[in-house]
């Protein structure tokens, strides 16, 4: 039996001068009770109490060890009280892993917003581009890519799409005599990746009825997609970009689409809020959480 759990029947016991009566309040058997107490003479090697046909009686050291058990009993209480109450509370640090384009394009108004409204939390942001295990690492909240969660007892929820195309830069385009009639012909190209595609990248390509699937090993990676990004403008090969990440680029014809009639299918497209399991969550999680899920960007377009 749980030493804490002995110490609060020998309490009883003493209050109520009896086993039965001790047992009823506790909602346990006399059997119990009597266990319980027989453990706790046997663990200190002393009789604490004095039983006779009609009443239970504390030894003298019996009454020391009671005082010194409501003591610790007590204290127990208080501190459990004390770290309910601060786990209901919405304030102290929330450490969040976010992955650069999102942070960088979404994320801002978010955070102001939620900050905002909960002013006693500290945000501590980490920016990264690759994948992640929530428990391991010390986050509690992950805004990635879905295949990028890694932690098997994760909540994963979808919250936003993007729409990834292939690009170039006009300057690759014109040195490599680059001619793209069907998305195979991308097999011979310089793709840039993510550090999370140096084995390899499926990618689907889709358009009317007509679908191809593509192994893609990267010849050059980089642990930051922004950084994916200016290697395309350099012209050092074509990478697999979020729309919303490269406008500016393309309206400006910096970078140029790729197999404009097909349509990139994969589970990259999925940007999802991952938490370890709702059930004990801080308040401080629980909020964000909840913030992000209702924010209008959650199920739109990122």
């Amino acid at each position: 039996m749980d030493l804490i759990e002995a110490m609060t029947i020998f309490v009883e016991v003493a209050d109520t001068e009896g086993f039965n009566r001790a047992a009823g309040k506790l909602g346990i058997s006399k059997s119990a009770v009597t266990r319980a107490i027989s453990q706790l003479e046997d663990r200190l090697n002393v009789r604490l109490l004095q039983r006779t046909t009609r009443r239970v009686s504390l030894t003298e050291i019996g009454r020391t060890y009671l005082n010194e058990c409501r003591e610790i009993l007590s204290h127990i209480a208080i501190t459990e009280a004390n770290v309910s109450k601060r786990s209901a509370e919405t304030k102290g640090e929330i450490r969040i892993a976010v992955s650069t384009s999102f942070a960088l394009e979404r994320l801002p108004p978010i955070i102001a917003g939620y900050v905002e409204q909960y002013p006693d939390v500290i945000i501590r942001l980490t920016l990264l581009d690759r994948e992640i295990d929530l428990v391991d690492e010390g986050f509690d909240v992950a805004i990635v890519p879905s295949r990028a969660v890694t932690s098997e007892t994760s909540i994963v929820r979808i919250i936003a799409t993007f729409s990834n195309i292939a690009v170039a830069s006009p300057a690759y385009v014109r040195t490599t005599g680059l001619r793209l009639n069907v998305p195979q012909d991308l097999t011979a190209q310089s793709f840039i990746g993510r550090m999370v595609d140096a084995k390899g990248r499926k990618v689907t390509f889709a358009a009317h009825d007509e679908t191809q699937t593509l192994h893609l090993v990267p010849r050059f990676t980089a642990n930051n997609l922004l950084m994916v990004q200016r290697m395309t403008v350099e012209g050092m090969g074509f990478s697999l970009l979020p729309q919303t990440l490269i406008e500016t680029e393309l309206r400006a014809e910096t970078l140029v689409p790729l197999m404009e009639k097909f349509e990139v299918l994969e589970d990259q497209s999925n940007i999802c809020l991952a938490y370890p399991s709702r059930k004990y969550l801080r308040a401080v999680t629980r909020t964000f959480v909840d913030y992000v899920v209702g924010w209008p960007l959650a199920g739109g377009q990122a």
